[in-house]
């Protein structure tokens, strides 16, 4: 079996290193795409890359919400490598297969045994959630935070790695695929999950969905009548107008979601110790996030203004604007 896996990641310093040295326990190669990362997750992938990893490195620095056609071409690149199966996977989801006989590689390979078997493998998001339990000092994110929630009917994307790259459009976060107009052969599988680690920190977070939010708005009115990322929205707009309410607010900053349904069960992490991943300091992490965002967003715009004379005249007549507020 010959397993890639393709990912794109931004500002994801605290958990880049243990993901691909988890992932690397399944894979032949990892290609990444990295979108304008500011707070050092582009060095420990150098690294790892200098280490031996087999990894390939891409940059995008998007300052839109650009995920389909990256993820797209994420899997172009893959085909290079000659993969059996292609993983979709974000930098904070770990394949756990410990509930797979044979491991993951066995199950793919009796898939692709099969005639006119499935060429999408979808398997379920399992949410890890932090929790005042959690072990504070281990750096290795999978083994500080242990519990979550049952597994989701949000599925994850796994792909025959045979499919015409050229016809071939991911969308939704690596959710679904299809072939032009046509959706491919799906078989859900419980059995494989997807260790889920969206929310490791109150900072980690708010810097997420201010970035998340800001993005959708670069990318202009077509991306907001998609409702694309809209669970962004309120707390962004929270965060703009009353951040107290936020960052005074012991809940939010707190744990504050350790208080429903959980299960004591940490995944099995398979990558072995960290080499490069220092002592996060979230808060400071979320501000070198944000003035990256910042700055890209900045100079995109400034690109514009300079290559484009009716945008800078366009620019001008928005800045001439007046409107009596009192």
């Amino acid at each position: 079996m010959r397993l890639v896996a393709i990912t794109r990641v931004l500002n994801e310093a605290d958990i880049i290193e243990s993901f691909v040295r988890h992932t690397a326990r399944f894979t032949v190669h990892h290609i990444l795409m990295d979108n304008g990362s500011s707070d050092g997750t582009v060095e420990i992938l150098s690294s790892l890359a200098d280490e031996g990893l087999p990894l390939s490195l891409y940059q995008s620095r998007a300052v839109t919400f650009n995920e389909s056609d990256s993820l797209t071409q994420l899997y172009q690149f893959a085909v290079s490598h000659r993969p059996n199966w292609v993983l979709c996977l974000d930098a904070d989801e770990f394949i756990d297969d410990r509930h797979v006989p044979g491991e993951l590689q066995g199950r793919l390979a009796a898939y692709g045994a099969q005639s006119n078997g499935p060429n999408c493998i979808k398997i379920p998001m399992v949410n890890y959630i932090a929790t005042s339990h959690d072990v504070a000092d281990e750096r290795i994110v999978p083994l500080r935070m242990r519990r979550r929630r049952e597994p989701s009917d949000s599925y994850k994307i796994i792909l025959r790695g045979d499919l015409p790259a050229d016809r071939l459009v991911i969308q939704h976060g690596s959710h679904w695929a299809k072939l032009g107009d046509q959706l491919l052969r799906e078989k859900i599988d419980t059995d494989i999950w997807l260790a889920h680690y969206s929310e490791r920190s109150p900072y980690q977070y708010i810097a997420k969905f201010v970035r998340g939010w800001c993005k959708v708005l670069a990318s202009g009115q077509e991306e907001l009548n998609r409702k694309t990322a809209y669970h962004y929205k309120t707390p962004f707009e929270y965060m703009r107008d009353d951040p107290a309410s936020i960052l005074h607010n012991k809940h939010f900053m707190g744990f504050k979601d350790e208080h429903g349904p959980l299960t004591d069960d940490p995944m099995i992490y398979k990558g072995g110790p960290l080499k490069y991943t220092g002592k996060v300091d979230e808060p400071i992490r979320a501000v070198r996030n944000l003035m990256g965002l910042l700055n890209d967003l900045a100079v995109r715009h400034g690109q514009l203004v300079d290559e484009f004379p009716f945008v800078r005249a366009l620019v001008q007549d928005w800045e001439q604007q007046t409107h009596k507020l009192i």
